[in-house]
């Protein structure tokens, strides 16, 4: 039985264009009544839209973590489903992950694995719950969860270009 869902999404302005744009991430925490526990974001700059996404499961399972510890007697008595609109991550967490970790964090065509050291910290995380599970929602379509983590990211965007003009 999943006890904790977290909801996720992740961006970046300009990501078409190639790398090195601001971006934002958010996430929802939420029990199996639907009530929301936490939520939560931030933003980087110089970033992809894939490592946003990341960053979001990372920060998302962190704040679980957290919580469970702090308040439910801890994450390893809990099940945790993520709720990720990025195929992205759920399948590459479900299909390709044991094979890169089995390779040295190289893909079957024995290049380097993209955002490896995000992948390792999302890696590093799964154990610390009972049971994990990712499973992959549509975005920007009927989820109520998703489409708060998605204001939450967009939120985060702004308030990254405004880091960038306030910086110059």
């Amino acid at each position: 039985m999943v006890e904790f869902i977290i909801y996720t999404d992740g961006g970046c302005s300009g990501n078409k264009r190639g790398a090195n744009c601001p971006g934002g991430y958010g996430y929802i925490i939420i029990d199996a009544g639907n009530n929301i526990l936490r939520r939560g974001g931030g933003y980087r700059i110089n970033v992809t839209n894939n490592q946003m996404e990341l960053m979001a499961v990372i920060q998302g399972m962190r704040a679980l973590k957290k919580l469970l510890d702090r308040e439910y007697g801890g994450a390893k008595n809990h099940s945790c489903l993520i709720r990720p609109d990025s195929k992205y991550i759920s399948d590459n967490y479900e299909e390709y992950l044991p094979t890169w970790k089995r390779n040295g964090w190289r893909k079957s065509n024995r290049k380097p694995v993209l955002n490896v050291a995000l992948w390792k910290k999302l890696d590093a995380l799964t154990p610390e719950f009972k049971a994990f599970k990712f499973s992959w929602v549509k975005g920007h379509a009927r989820s109520k969860f998703n489409n708060m983590a998605d204001g939450i990211a967009q939120n985060k965007i702004k308030e990254a270009k405004e880091s960038i003009i306030n910086s110059v």
